[in-house]
């Protein structure tokens, strides 16, 4: 019988991985640095990941899932589609505001050339409910009738860039200014 892998060494080298990624892009990455930096022994890292795509694969379904999660939440449904996308935009932007690190890790990554057909298959399947829920807005008139990954793209660029600009730094978001950046985007997509 295998070996379970440990949960906490796991998320410390996810931790890590997305840390080096960021710093180095993937084409620098190094396992042996992930495996100093997440205080894994290197022969463990390999028990765990056999190299350096499987590993970085893995990272990326895991967050993509986190994502997932932080969009389509149970709690996020309200009486009409308006709250319920605007409870689904600040959650979004509200991961992105929090993990920083894992929405560039996200973003380096999904035009890197390293993800595998099964986990773009994998991770577009945690997304389904949410398309599904764009596609109803548009039958029933609410947002603009465009192909719902332009949408999604549209949305999740603006999003990216308010984080990356209050990450570096150059602006400090108001909770009247977070409002403003969502009317925007729905502005730019309801009709």
């Amino acid at each position: 019988m295998p070996k379970l892998k440990d949960q906490n060494k796991v998320n410390a080298i996810h931790k890590a991985t997305i840390e080096l990624v960021t710093k180095t892009g993937f084409s620098g990455l190094k396992m042996a640095e992930v495996a100093k930096k997440s205080g894994v022994a290197t022969g463990t890292l390999y028990v765990y990941y056999s190299s350096k795509e499987d590993l970085i694969n893995d990272v990326y379904v895991v967050t993509k899932k986190e994502i997932a999660a932080a969009i389509i939440s149970p709690e996020y449904l309200k009486e009409t589609f308006y709250e319920t996308f605007k409870a689904m935009w600040y959650g979004y932007f509200s991961y992105c505001l929090q993990y920083p690190e894992k929405m560039l890790f996200v973003e380096q990554f999904i035009y890197s050339g390293y993800i595998s057909e099964v986990n773009m298959e994998t991770t577009d399947s945690y997304f389904e409910s949410l398309d599904q829920f764009l596609l109803d807005g548009q039958k029933q008139g609410y947002i603009k009738g465009l192909d719902v990954e332009i949408i999604k793209a549209h949305l999740q660029g603006s999003i990216h860039e308010i984080v990356k600009m209050i990450v570096k730094g150059n602006i400090e978001l108001q909770k009247n200014s977070m409002h403003t950046c969502f009317k925007m985007a729905w502005n730019s997509i309801g009709e």
